[in-house]
């Protein structure tokens, strides 16, 4: 059954509770959204490896080097250091 929401002025919308529960999602959990057409399409994540399989290809889409990322991410690392 249709649920509308309101969307929050940071874009933020809560995920009601029937759904939350039927598919096991909390606080820990993560979601996929992705744009189909004007539909939103959320899909629960299971498992640690099918968030790194999407990662690494938009990377590979977006032509990010293993390296590059390991100095992006050694640079915030100083950077949050030094705060």
């Amino acid at each position: 059954m249709p649920v509308v929401v309101k969307v929050t002025s940071k874009g933020q919308f809560t995920l009601p509770m029937q759904y939350r529960k039927h598919l096991g999602i909390n606080k820990d959990s993560y979601i996929l959204i992705d744009e189909v057409g004007n539909f939103l399409v959320l899909e629960k994540l299971q498992k640690l490896d099918q968030i790194t399989k999407i990662l690494s290809a938009k990377a590979k889409e977006k032509k990010i080097t293993k390296e590059e990322l390991l100095k992006t991410l050694k640079k915030i690392q100083a950077e949050k250091w030094n705060e």
